[in-house]
């Protein structure tokens, strides 16, 4: 039960948003499949950001390294805030590629 908590939280919280903005806001269908369409490819784009910024972290320790002699534990790429801040760096680049220029 543990390991469904999370994922249970987030479908009653979605169901009860959208149903909220449907009723508050006259949402439909076609608004929802639009944003549901809009949130995927902002998945993509923290994905491939992700990973770029997880290549670029590994190279940047192995660098070091080899460089220094001193020790960089590659777990150092498996902080949360890592995660966060590439959803920051995602969110920035995906209006820049949809266009926004102000």
């Amino acid at each position: 039960m543990d390991k469904l908590y999370v994922p249970l939280l987030v479908l009653l919280s979605s169901a009860f948003g959208y149903l909220y903005a449907r009723r508050r806001w006259g949402i439909d269908g076609a608004n929802l499949r639009q944003a549901f369409r809009t949130a995927l490819e902002l998945i993509g784009c923290w994905i491939v950001v992700y990973g770029a910024n997880l290549l670029f972290g590994l190279v940047l320790i192995l660098l070091i390294r080899r460089l220094t002699g001193f020790f960089i534990s590659l777990y150092v790429l498996n902080d949360i805030m890592l995660v966060l801040l590439t959803v920051l760096q995602a969110l920035v680049f995906y209006h820049l590629w949809r266009g926004g220029r102000g």
